[in-house]
């Protein structure tokens, strides 16, 4: 089924918090609720940024151009397992995401804010994005 909105109503969570409800204005004018469980909300919501930089690319003239939110507020708190960390990031709307940070990832994340050179790992099969020495503007 194929549904063109032209407006969302209303969302929320039904079922104690074990759902997502969307409501929906069809192009017809009809209402539409959509129910997802928690985790086909779950994988919506982690696919939906890459799909959004990929439309935001296609009509772009920049090949590069991608969705960039102003950061507002973030937290950081020890993880549970007292071996990394939970770094919560929002933005001004509201939107929210979490990261949980391992240990050394910690470490390589403190080089590279604190102002370092060089990558924060040398084993270049090794990098992780927070190790790379790309620009970030």
């Amino acid at each position: 089924m194929k549904i063109r909105s032209t407006a969302l109503t209303h969302c929320g969570l039904v079922a104690y918090g074990r759902a997502v409800a969307i409501d929906l204005v069809d192009d017809q004018g009809a209402d539409v609720a959509v129910e997802l469980s928690l985790e086909q909300a779950q994988a919506i919501a982690k696919t939906l940024p890459c799909l959004l930089e990929r439309a935001l690319r296609a009509v772009s003239d920049k090949t590069e151009a991608n969705r960039v939110l102003a950061l507002d507020r973030w937290t950081v708190e020890r993880s549970i397992d007292g071996t990394g960390l939970l770094l919560t990031l929002t933005a001004g709307d509201g939107y929210e995401v979490c990261f949980a940070i391992p240990g050394e990832a910690c470490r390589g994340l403190g080089l590279v804010l604190g102002g370092c050179k060089r990558p924060a790992t040398e084993d270049k099969s090794d990098r992780t994005p927070a190790a790379s020495s790309k620009p970030l503007n």
